[in-house]
């Protein structure tokens, strides 16, 4: 037996060990993301997590934003009567609903994002005897060419962008076209008028 061969045999049965360790660290950094992905902010007693039902959150696509409430790690249930939630994209608002779910303690807000960018969830009211009014900014809404395949469909911001630019020329076009038929008839005037002179 050769040198090589009796350390192929040597390692052999660390495979398996090494295999193990290198899919639980892949799996705890694929967990670690996903919690990074949700904003955890704390009201008095009370912890509050905000995230996407649906992570990466796509334009187009039917989502919810997850709302998790605790007080000292204790799931707190009955919040949808004393606090509310408004959804916020730069000087848009829109008033939503908390919904419990099964779950004691968790809450959503079905939503369905049309525009990319950062969304603001503005949450108001009260938790107990404590005043709530903060915002926070769960993951951004991604377009969906993110995830589209072959062929990413058009952006929708996008094509709104080009159909008010064609409208812009059509616009300017129309103001070109009206001023060189008054030209025309203005010229057509003259010409009329220096005939019956002559």
């Amino acid at each position: 037996m050769t040198g090589k061969q009796k350390v192929r045999q040597g390692v052999r049965p660390y495979i398996g060990w090494i295999t193990a360790v290198g899919v639980t660290v892949a799996l705890l950094l694929a967990g670690a993301q996903m919690v990074l992905a949700h904003e955890r902010v704390a009201v008095g007693p009370y912890v509050m997590i905000v995230g996407w039902q649906i992570e990466p959150p796509i334009v187009g696509e039917r989502n919810a934003l997850i709302v998790e409430i605790t007080e000292d790690e204790v799931p707190v249930t009955g919040v949808e009567a004393t606090l509310d939630v408004e959804l916020v994209y730069a000087t848009e608002t829109f008033r939503a609903n908390l919904n419990p779910t099964g779950a004691p303690g968790l809450y959503t807000v079905d939503i369905f994002p049309t525009v990319r960018g950062q969304y603001g969830v503005h949450l108001f009211g009260s938790l107990g005897e404590t005043a709530v009014d903060v915002t926070v900014e769960p993951e951004e809404v991604f377009p969906g060419s993110r995830i589209q395949f072959p062929e990413p469909l058009p952006d929708s911001r996008d094509l709104q962008k080009q159909v008010t630019a064609l409208e812009t020329d059509l616009r300017s076009a129309q103001t070109i076209t009206y001023v060189a038929l008054g030209l025309a008839g203005l010229a057509l005037l003259l010409a009329i008028a220096t005939f019956i002179k002559k």
